[in-house]
């Protein structure tokens, strides 16, 4: 008996699954971060949904002003009551079973197409 294996195809099988279902997770994780993102004139929030990096995983709040709001104490809660400081770090430390078991989840049905 002789079983041959396409290296080549399968590889590429698993790296478009990864691909696809890191985007998926990076879309949710936004999401959730952006639930406890402080939010005056949704600048910042409108921010990260323009430059993050889907594809790649990278979340980016880009706004002259990110870095200092992310780690400032002084948090409004007018606008969102769910506000924080340093709001991806709250948001991982709720969500991160769940962007775990969702990567899971995606990567074990795209790998099947």
């Amino acid at each position: 008996m002789k079983v041959t294996f396409n290296m080549t195809a399968a590889k590429e099988k698993i790296e478009n699954a990864s691909q696809k279902a890191v985007f998926i997770v990076t879309q949710q994780a936004l999401k959730d971060c952006n639930y406890y993102c402080k939010q005056d004139t949704s600048e910042l929030i409108n921010s990260s949904i323009l430059h993050s990096d889907f594809e790649n995983g990278r979340l980016v709040w880009q706004t002259p002003y990110a870095r200092y709001q992310y780690y400032l104490d002084n948090t409004r809660k007018d606008k969102n009551p769910n506000a924080c400081k340093m709001w991806a770090h709250a948001a991982h430390a709720k969500h991160k079973k769940e962007w775990f078991d969702m990567m899971e989840k995606a990567f074990r049905e795209f790998a099947k197409e």
